[in-house]
């Protein structure tokens, strides 16, 4: 692995995610970089000193979120409470950003209740528990965490310091078994967790078999996620999940919020924001993030209900929908047609995507295009996710739908691409109009 990674230091924070160590001090069996492909293109970022830190601050949007310990670059990210000169640093990024949101994904082994004190005094700040489970021998099984209290008393220090927080576990009930994931999502709602996600623990082709996840009980985690959402009566969210369709439904509601005021619930269907029509779930939330004391009408049993949601412009409304597809992307797409004037255009979409795309194409009424599935050759395995593929994935895919069709425009997720155009194996998306003589823009 590379440790060139300046490039994607400032990609990350020009996304508002601050990357500060990839140190770990866990050993997760479902650790994805120990199941990583050769060839793959990752990097490994040292403790970051608190001078870069201050520079790259500089860089950051004060009215988005600051991101700090999500793995959601290129650069291995670490546990950020492994770093030396974290509280400095925390301290350092609230000084320039007094009322910008701090949120921090950590483990939570090394999250004392000194520790958390300290923290409450950075509001606005959110924590993210990746407790994976809270029971002693989950926690060995899982982690090879052999100080299993820690991660549970810190959840408890953190609902004693009143931080907002929300849990995660990696759903492993083929191993734990169903009792230690039903134990985990009791005791986070037990402690005031505003929400609770359950990761799908994908698998390439370098897990050995007996950690894969075997995917015929997936449905069934989706299941203990729905009825988990409606006994604790906050969101219990499986990720990925791909909806069955565009209805705006919604899938939970967090405590406190101006959604839960406003009596909304679980399986309400949205329809329209201050009166305007919403086409998809991603619409739905945009628009009731975005306004001031919107007026959300919605569908319940069969009636029409409308309710004012008490909220500042931007304020988060408080529901928690699935995610689809936002109308901006439909007018993307719209865009590079138009642009390259294309009259055949193809979409290669990942297995997760594909059959969702093909909906938004029906329901926008978008111009002769065909949606093609791209299969995920590279990681193998169970990956189907849009921002694992590569370049080797899509061509393998284009020329099958290239044999018996002709197409003059071929469009791509952006989700597998960086913002220069490259894959996670280095290679370029121009490589796509090269090898198959087609135009092709990253979407």
């Amino acid at each position: 692995m590379s440790t060139d990674y300046y490039t994607c230091l400032l990609e990350a924070v020009r996304n508002n995610i601050l990357p500060l160590t990839s140190q770990c001090n866990a050993r997760c069996v479902f650790c994805s970089h120990r199941q990583n492909p050769d060839g793959v293109l990752i990097h490994r970022l040292p403790p970051l000193p608190a001078a870069k830190v201050e520079e790259l601050v500089e860089l950051l949007d004060p009215q988005g979120k600051v991101v700090i310990g999500e793995s959601a670059t290129r650069l291995v990210e670490g546990e950020p409470f492994t770093h030396p000169e974290i509280m400095p640093i925390l301290r350092l990024v609230r000084s320039r950003l007094p009322r910008t949101t701090i949120a921090i994904t950590t483990n939570a082994t090394l999250l004392t209740p000194k520790l958390a004190a300290d923290l409450a005094q950075l509001a606005p700040l959110e924590i993210t528990v990746s407790l994976n489970s809270a029971t002693a021998a989950g926690r060995r099984l899982l982690m090879q965490d052999t100080e299993e209290s820690r991660a549970p008393e810190a959840v408890a220090a953190l609902a004693r310091s009143g931080i907002p927080f929300h849990g995660s576990l990696v759903a492993m009930p083929h191993l734990t078994g169903w009792q230690d994931m039903e134990e985990t999502v009791h005791f986070l709602a037990g402690h005031g967790a505003r929400t609770i996600r359950l990761f799908l623990p994908g698998y390439t082709v370098k897990t050995p078999p007996g950690l894969q996840f075997p995917l015929s009980l997936w449905a069934e985690v989706v299941a203990f996620a729905r009825e988990k959402t409606r006994r604790y009566g906050l969101p219990v969210i499986p990720e990925p999940c791909v909806p069955p369709d565009l209805t705006a439904e919604i899938w939970g509601v967090m405590a406190k919020t101006p959604a839960q005021a406003a009596g909304l619930q679980p399986e309400d269907v949205i329809v329209a924001v201050d009166g305007k029509a919403v086409a998809t779930r991603a619409a739905a939330f945009t628009a009731a993030r975005r306004a001031e004391n919107p007026v959300i009408t919605y569908k319940r049993g069969g009636r029409l209900y409308h309710a004012r949601l008490k909220k500042a412009a931007l304020e988060p409304p408080g529901f928690v929908m699935l995610n689809d597809f936002h109308p901006r992307r439909v007018a993307a797409l719209e865009r590079a047609i138009g642009r390259r004037q294309a009259e055949r255009p193809l979409v290669l979409a990942s297995a997760f995507g594909a059959q969702l795309v093909r909906q938004v194409v029906d329901r926008f009424a978008l111009p002769a295009i065909t949606v093609y599935k791209v299969d995920n050759y590279f990681f193998g395995g169970s990956i189907q996710a849009a921002g694992l593929l590569t370049v080797r994935d899509f061509l393998a895919a284009a020329r099958k739908a290239l044999a018996g069709r002709r197409h003059d425009l071929l469009l791509v997720p952006q989700e597998a691409f960086d913002g220069h155009g490259f894959d996670l194996t280095g290679q370029h998306v121009n490589v796509l109009s090269q090898e198959l003589s087609v135009a092709c823009e990253v979407v």
